[in-house]
């Protein structure tokens, strides 16, 4: 793991900030937070690493250097880390969710990046993150959304239960239409589960007839057996059975009650 050194001052104008966790930052949190540094000061110095050209590159604190810059301020109070490009990026993550919390897909698009770009196994980044390892694989998984249904579960402020249940769903447009139906009607995990779930269900196949039906000649005999047990009870039916090219007609004839009454 990286070590520290002590707090220095560093210019603003050698920090470079460059593939950070946090996603897009909020002008309101920013304006906020150097309203905060202007009454209060700067209180968690930044965390950055001496990079080539005596310039540094910002490990963490995004959030605190563009508050900085707003003030116009030249300089910030930083911690130089030492250690693997790996170790810092581990720290980066862990420290932006220790503070102001990460959108769950900018934390899954990180630990993608960590395992892309570092020897490192998915288990130690699960454990180093204080998660467990089926945890963090359900997070990555949720990358395999396509772009435009990941915006739109960020603007439409639907949790990680409702994204992983759109990952059950192969099309897009599908996706993108269930996400404003579960936004608009504020529908649970649950209730849109469900209707991922109906979307995804395979059709009925239909019944193929028994070799029983298929045989011609069983199902003539189970028609004249009926004729037989109607005429046995004093029906009198009548019936006859006519073999075409295509098919095979049996003919039941039964008696009006007008001519049953006569004979």
């Amino acid at each position: 793991m990286s070590t520290l050194r002590a707090v220095t001052r560093v210019p603003l104008s050698l920090i470079d900030a460059v593939g950070l966790p946090r996603g897009e930052l909020s002008p309101e949190s920013v304006e906020r937070l150097a309203d905060s540094i202007r009454l209060h000061g700067l209180l968690s110095p930044l965390l950055v690493r001496e990079a080539e050209d005596g310039r540094y590159r910002l490990v963490a604190g995004l959030r605190r250097l563009a508050a900085l810059q707003k003030l116009g301020r030249g300089w910030a109070e930083a911690v130089v880390l030492t250690g693997s490009d790996c170790d810092c990026a581990l720290i980066a993550l862990v420290e932006n969710l220790q503070r102001e919390p990460l959108h769950y897909l900018d934390v899954a698009s990180a630990c993608r990046q960590i395992l892309d770009r570092y020897p490192i196994t998915q288990e130690r980044l699960a454990a180093s993150l204080s998660v467990s390892p089926s945890a963090l694989a359900n997070r990555l998984r949720l990358l395999k959304l396509p772009g435009e249904v990941r915006d739109a579960l960020r603007e439409l402020g639907l949790s990680e239960r409702h994204a992983r249940a759109l990952l059950r769903l192969d099309d897009e447009g599908e996706q993108l239409a269930l996400a404003a139906r579960a936004a608009e009607k504020r529908l649970s995990v649950k209730q849109l589960e469900s209707l991922v779930a109906a979307r995804i269900a395979p059709a009925k196949p239909r019944a193929r007839p028994s070799p029983a039906v298929r045989d011609n000649r069983i199902v003539i005999n189970a028609l004249m057996d009926t004729v037989r047990r109607l005429s046995r009870i004093g029906i009198p039916v009548a019936s006859r059975v006519e073999e075409g090219v295509d098919c095979v007609n049996v003919i039941v004839t039964i008696p009006s009650v007008a001519t049953q009454l006569k004979a």
